[in-house]
């Protein structure tokens, strides 16, 4: 009688073993500076809407403790407020502060900082309950945080972003300098110096 193969006992046996294996390794821990260094370059980074990126890619890390999570919230929830404008965004940071530590010592800066965003919000819907040009409705819709849906109609119209516009939108990385020199930024309405050698990202995505 020939004997019996035994190698497909002994390989089941295996995979359940890697299986097993693989079912309880461990999560991959986060990679990256140090949450405070990363905080603490935010803060100094003159441009916001870079900070505010920076913070977004921290709060993704898993590993945070509650503490770092707090600081990440409240500063990202400041810069929304004010110069990285997404109001809408603020509120939902500091909420979420709140949410996790109400007793902590940031927790009365964010209740301050979250009643005055709440009213900026309602300001700027009651007055985009309007008739509004296309800059004006650019202006509520991206202080709101609606900054791709507010960049795509100002692509799709042709028209040119007035200059004030035109920096916010270098700074937050939707427009770009041209790779050609015959590219305009717009197909409609004069040309201005300001947006000679400029021409909408290929990127829109932050």
């Amino acid at each position: 009688m020939p004997r019996m193969r035994r190698f497909p006992f002994y390989t089941s046996i295996s995979a359940a073993l890697l299986l097993a294996a693989c079912a309880t390794a461990p999560e991959a821990a986060d990679t990256g500076p140090p949450p405070e260094t990363v905080i603490a370059q935010a803060l100094a980074d003159s441009n916001p809407y870079d900070a505010e990126a920076m913070l977004s890619e921290l709060l993704a890390r898993n590993s945070l403790t509650a503490e770092q999570r707090v600081q990440a919230l409240y500063h990202r929830g400041s810069l929304r407020r004010q110069a990285a404008d997404n109001r809408l965004g603020a509120i939902e940071d500091f909420e979420a502060l709140l949410k996790i530590a109400p007793d902590h010592a940031l927790a009365a800066n964010a209740r301050t900082e979250l009643d005055y965003v709440r009213t900026d919000v309602e300001q700027i819907k009651v007055s985009m309950n309007r008739f509004l040009t296309l800059a004006q409705w650019f202006d509520g819709t991206w202080t709101l945080g609606g900054h791709e849906e507010a960049v795509a109609r100002y692509r799709s119209s042709g028209l040119p972003p007035t200059p004030e516009q035109v920096e916010t939108l270098v700074a937050a990385g939707y427009i770009c300098e041209a790779g050609e020199s015959d590219v305009r930024l717009h197909e409609f309405g004069e040309d201005r110096d300001d947006l000679t050698g400029l021409e909408w990202c290929a990127d829109l995505t932050r």
